[in-house]
């Protein structure tokens, strides 16, 4: 014999409540995200490659962001770059003028003080990541200040030099006397060896010759720096400094002639190189543009992989959702009626 109550019915009832809104509750997070609410439930095994999706994405996600601050890094380089051609080829021009002239030595020397105040401000300059022209030493400065109180090693080393040469400073009126295969000889020897390679190591830089190197792209990896160690910048140096302080004013029409000479072949070095390196940089900036456009495409596909795999039907999705309620609502007004029931009623 089965025996119930309306105590038993409403208990049952009340836990079948329980499960539909819980039901209600899975079924309205999938109409609201249009993904399945509970992805192990779902898709089983499958869930693994739903969060292996996820991880690429983020992995692309991630590089994407690094690669919007590089680009601000590299953008900021070919404005210094560009602002260091400009000045080298207006010295240029100047120089240039006064091959048959002789122009003004002290407005030249002021022009190139400025140019190589300008060119050490340029390569020293930094940003939230350090200083853009140290390649992978963003901790320190990159450039000497070559007119720092006290002297330092570049200011130093060159003033060593000629006075080793010619016996007396830059500074000295005996400056006059220098002929003009003396001055050629000075600068075609020692003066030179101060810009070598190892030279503008030990006395203007302290650039790392390593580049600073950068993740792309999930597969590709490349140099997105330049060091304050490019030929082309020692080259701009050498010139500035051999007519900001060698005693250009002072100087007689051979020696000056032939110093303008050297500045200017220098100079042109410098700036042929220079555009290299600025097209190098190019390349850089367009292989970033290139990796950012193709992780967009590779988003966008594991965003549809991602769809199809963790999506629900949304049609199918509202009318479960529809029938709950329905179920709920009747389940509530069952229990309303089954808890009116009383023997009370009958006696």
């Amino acid at each position: 014999m089965y025996l119930t109550s309306t105590y038993t019915m409403t208990a049952s009832l009340r836990r079948t409540l329980a499960l539909l809104q819980s039901d209600l509750t899975r079924g309205q997070k999938e109409v609201t995200t249009g993904r399945h609410a509970d992805l192990g439930l779902a898709m089983g095994r499958g869930v693994s490659e739903s969060f292996t999706v996820v991880s690429a994405r983020a992995s692309l996600e991630a590089t994407r962001a690094s690669n919007s601050m590089l680009s601000s890094r590299l953008d900021s380089t070919q404005v210094a770059l560009s602002a260091l051609l400009s000045d080298a080829q207006g010295m240029r021009a100047t120089l240039m003028g006064a091959q048959t002239n002789g122009g003004d030595p002290g407005a030249i020397v002021t022009q190139a003080r400025q140019a190589l105040t300008t060119f050490m401000a340029k390569l020293n300059g930094s940003n939230a990541e350090g200083f853009v022209f140290g390649g992978v030493n963003t901790d320190q400065e990159p450039i000497v200040n070559y007119f720092s109180d006290p002297p330092q090693t570049n200011k130093i080393a060159l003033d060593a030099a000629f006075v080793a040469e010619f016996g007396f400073s830059q500074t000295d009126p005996a400056v006059s006397t220098i002929t003009g295969p003396q001055m050629k000889t000075f600068l075609d020897g020692a003066f030179s060896s101060l810009f070598s390679a190892a030279s503008w190591k030990n006395d203007w830089s302290r650039a790392s010759d390593t580049p600073i190197r950068s993740q792309v792209s999930l597969s590709v990896a490349i140099d997105t720096s330049i060091t304050a160690n490019e030929p082309a910048l020692q080259k701009l140096a050498a010139a500035y400094t051999m007519m900001t302080d060698l005693g250009a004013e002072d100087q007689g029409s051979a020696a000056y002639s032939t110093l303008l000479q050297s500045a200017m072949t220098t100079l042109d070095s410098g700036i042929h190189a220079l555009t290299k390196t600025q097209a190098r940089l190019g390349v850089i900036q367009s292989t970033v543009q290139t990796a950012n456009e193709t992780m967009l495409i590779q988003s966008d596909t594991l965003d549809a992989h991602l769809h199809d795999l963790e999506a629900v039907d949304p049609i199918e999705a509202s009318a479960r959702v529809n029938g709950l309620m329905t179920q709920i609502e009747t389940a509530y007004t069952l229990t309303a009626r089954i808890s009116q029931l009383s023997l009370i009623k009958y006696l």
